[in-house]
């Protein structure tokens, strides 16, 4: 049995015709019909029942499609992946939510680079939950993302970092001087959320639906600089990494009575091809935060 047979079989189960088959191959007939006559007398079995012209599978046929389907797959995957090898050498895609790319990844970033400088980085923003769904249809090698205890057996997890989200304003606000706040203390406040691709989103939204209120959502972004300007401007709220709070100046993190912990973990694809240049950023990332 040949690759050819199978992708032939495959190509006349496709259109129940030999004719169809060949052009789409852009093979000659007889050539199609003999490699099915060749699999036929291998296995010993009719793989079409032959009526008025027309092929219907037998039930042999349809097991066989059925594996021939998984193999050809598999082919192609195997195909794609040796491509890649060459085509993606010194290149990483990593994806990193816009507040881990303020305070945590710059630092990684910058090391590695030094001592990898003939790797190229390629990053993508988005928030944790799209990244997550970017790295499982294969888009991205890597990344760096909030992540819950929910985030699925397929994917390796590597915490490197707990922090909390922090109620975060502007110096004179009147929240400013609290030594914690609860959600119900919120329900007034004007906030800024996260987009809805992120886990502080979700979370903020369901600690407010959990006591039957409602956030007052003035913005949506994840953007620090435009957070900080209707913090200062707008006198609203938001809840940002502590990092993050105790980096600004012009910024109070204020403690939830209740804290919102957070888990930051680098993940990847099990089962998956890790290129070099992949592992390299996972075993420096390794040393880098728990050195």
């Amino acid at each position: 049995m040949k690759i050819s047979q199978m992708q032939h079989f495959q190509a006349v189960c496709k259109y129940n015709n030999i004719t169809k088959a060949a052009a789409e191959l852009h093979l000659s007939q007889p050539s199609i019909s003999s490699s099915i006559k060749e699999l036929e007398t291998e296995f010993g079995i009719n793989l079409f029942h032959r009526i008025n012209k027309r092929l219907k599978l037998t039930q042999e046929g349809s097991f066989f499609l059925e594996r021939v389907n998984e193999i050809l797959e598999s082919i192609d995957t195997l195909s794609q992946q040796m491509k890649d090898l060459g085509q993606t050498k010194n290149h990483i895609k990593i994806g990193v939510p816009p507040m881990i790319g303020t305070f945590l990844f710059p630092a990684i970033f910058n090391d590695f680079r030094n001592i990898y400088p003939e790797i190229q980085i390629e990053i993508f923003e988005y928030g944790s939950l799209q990244t997550q769904q970017l790295l499982e249809d294969d888009v991205l090698d890597i990344a760096l993302v909030v992540a819950d205890d929910n985030i699925g057996d397929q994917l390796h997890v590597l915490n490197i970092l707990s922090t909390q989200l922090l109620f975060c304003v502007r110096p004179d606000h009147r929240l400013a001087k609290c030594t914690s706040v609860d959600i119900k203390m919120l329900k007034d406040e004007p906030l800024i959320l996260f987009k809805a691709d992120s886990f502080q989103n979700a979370t903020v939204k369901k600690r407010f639906a959990d006591l039957g209120l409602q956030p007052k959502v003035l913005l949506y972004s994840s953007q620090l600089y435009t957070i900080k300007k209707f913090i200062s401007s707008c006198n609203a709220g938001a809840f940002l990494f502590q990092e993050i709070a105790f980096m600004e100046k012009d910024i109070v993190g204020i403690p939830l009575s209740d804290p919102i912990e957070m888990n930051i973990a680098l993940i990847w694809k099990k089962n998956k091809h890790i290129y070099s240049d992949v592992a390299k950023l996972i075993a420096f990332t390794k040393e880098y935060c728990f050195k």
